[in-house]
């Protein structure tokens, strides 16, 4: 029962010792932002981002979005994509088709040569089919501080 005493005492004294010592003596401790810590996590989170813009652009028909996410090389491709014309298709059949998100799970940021990739499956889902993936490997490349999206391969 002492020991359990004694030990009270000196966690109480110690708790507010410091929270004395730090109310009476703030001193110059400033807290820093954490900003510079996850600027680079920021920089590499931008390009995945624009892989969700682009499929939420797609899933609600904004064609003229999807253009703006692309390189003007793969615009002209984009609207030959198998998966771009099955989507299309399903939308057709089915307007309660929403895309949810898109699932990475590998993906590569080289910051200093401007290029990323992602490989994972956007998912989708619709009130009457149910939910479903569609796996791919999408390209990004960084034009003027912009990331888009430069190539998707279908992954079957």
């Amino acid at each position: 029962m002492r020991a359990c005493k004694y030990f009270s005492l000196g966690l109480f004294l110690g708790i507010s010792l410091t929270w004395g010592w730090f109310a009476l003596f703030p001193g110059d401790r400033v807290m820093e932002s954490a900003l510079p810590a996850t600027a680079g996590v920021q920089e590499q989170a931008q390009p995945f981002a624009v892989i969700y813009n682009f499929y939420q652009a797609l899933g609600e028909g904004r064609e003229e979005t999807c253009r703006s996410l692309v390189v003007p090389e793969f615009q002209a491709a984009l609207a030959g994509r198998p998966f771009i014309q099955q989507l299309q298709r399903l939308r057709q059949q089915d307007p309660s088709l929403k895309f949810v998100f898109f699932l990475i799970n590998e993906q590569e940021v080289d910051l200093k040569a401007g290029t990323a990739w992602a490989r994972g499956s956007a998912e989708w889902v619709s009130t009457s089919k149910g939910t479903f993936s569609i796996r791919q490997k999408i390209f990004l490349l960084n034009q003027q501080g912009q990331w888009k999206i430069q190539a998707i391969e279908e992954q079957g």
